[in-house]
């Protein structure tokens, strides 16, 4: 009798452990799963965020920013004799 009871619980024993092996087996292959998703996100993250730090160069230029001052905004280099400088000592 009492061999019947041990062989059952061994029985018991490798089939809990056999399923929480397909259990775990699962999780990593989800998580897997996810992180090749968010590795793909990253990448498509980094490539936006250099396209807009061109952008941005682009739209910085001084040369821009001199035309718009100068189109839009009515502004101009002011002559020689009414530029100062001014030192810090």
């Amino acid at each position: 009798m009492k061999a019947a009871v041990l062989v059952a619980s061994l029985g018991l024993a490798v089939f809990v452990s056999s399923l929480g092996l397909v259990y775990v087996k699962f999780q990593n292959r989800e998580r897997w799963s996810t992180l090749q998703r968010l590795e793909e996100e990253r990448d498509e993250l980094n490539g936006e965020w250099s396209r807009l730090q061109l952008e941005l160069g682009a739209w910085a230029m001084a040369s821009r920013v001199e035309r718009i001052a100068r189109d839009q905004l009515g502004m101009i280099v002011p002559p020689a004799k009414d530029v100062r400088l001014v030192r810090d000592e």
